[in-house]
């Protein structure tokens, strides 16, 4: 299987994979009366993407 740090790199490109995909699909069709939803929801995706990272850096360590 994969090693410890090998494992770490999969879950930040996987993390990174699905910010990009998600925020390029959030931007597609900008109109100014939905940037301020965009925003908003932009933001709640990097704090989603942020705890998963933090967990997963948890059970990383204690692997």
């Amino acid at each position: 299987m994969f090693e410890k740090f090998e494992i770490l790199i999969i879950i930040i490109i996987l993390l990174l994979a699905f910010y990009f995909v998600i925020s390029w699909g959030a931007g597609k069709g900008k109109s100014s009366d939905s940037s301020a939803k965009i925003a908003s929801y932009l933001f709640g995706v990097r704090i989603l993407i942020l705890i998963i990272a933090i967990v997963s850096l948890i059970l990383w360590l204690l692997l």
